[in-house]
C-alpha cells in the first residue's frame, strides 16, 4: 500500500533493498510528497521505506495524524488487452475504508475515472509497472 499522499514521478531501480518487499505500486518510484501546503521530495531511502509501503502515521513527520487514510492499494480487476480496469482500496488501521474502480486503455495510459491527482499519479505508476510485468512474463 503506497502513501496516500505520495506523487510519484520516476521509476527507481529495484535494487535498493537486498530481499525486495512486494511493492504496491510494482516497481519503486521517487516523487513528492502532498502531504502539506507544499510539496516535498523525500530522500530516496524515506521514499523506499515510508511513501512506496504507506502506513506513514507515526513513522512520517509529515504525515497528518487526522488523515482519513493510511495506505491505498491497487489491484487489476481486469484486463481484456486494451483496457483494463484497476480497483483501488484506501484503508485506515489496515481495514478497508473506501473503494472505486479506474478504467484505462493500455495504449495511452490514460486513467479515467477520478479527478484525484495524487491516485491518478499512482494509478499511472502501478499501470506502467504492470504492463512492464505483462511484457516481460509473455516474452515480449
Amino acid at each position: 500500500m503506497a502513501c496516500p499522499y505520495f506523487y510519484p514521478s520516476a521509476r527507481l531501480e529495484n535494487t535498493g533493498w537486498v530481499v525486495p518487499p512486494r511493492l504496491p505500486l510494482g516497481d519503486a518510484y521517487a516523487g513528492e510528497c502532498r502531504a502539506g501546503a507544499d510539496a516535498f521530495q523525500p530522500d530516496e531511502a524515506h521514499a523506499r521505506q515510508i511513501c512506496n509501503t504507506g502506513y506513514g502515521r507515526g513513522a512520517c513527520h509529515r504525515f497528518p495524524q487526522d488523515a482519513p487514510t493510511d495506505a491505498v492499494r491497487f489491484h487489476v480487476a481486469e484486463d481484456s488487452g486494451a483496457l483494463i480496469r484497476i480497483q483501488f482500496i484506501f484503508e485506515k488501521e489496515c481495514w478497508p475504508k473506501e473503494n472505486g474502480w479506474l478504467e484505462c486503455s493500455a495504449d495511452s495510459r490514460v486513467i479515467g475515472g477520478t479527478d484525484d491527482a495524487i491516485l491518478r499519479s499512482q494509478a499511472v505508476a502501478f499501470l506502467q509497472s504492470y504492463l512492464r510485468l505483462r511484457s516481460e512474463a509473455r516474452g515480449l
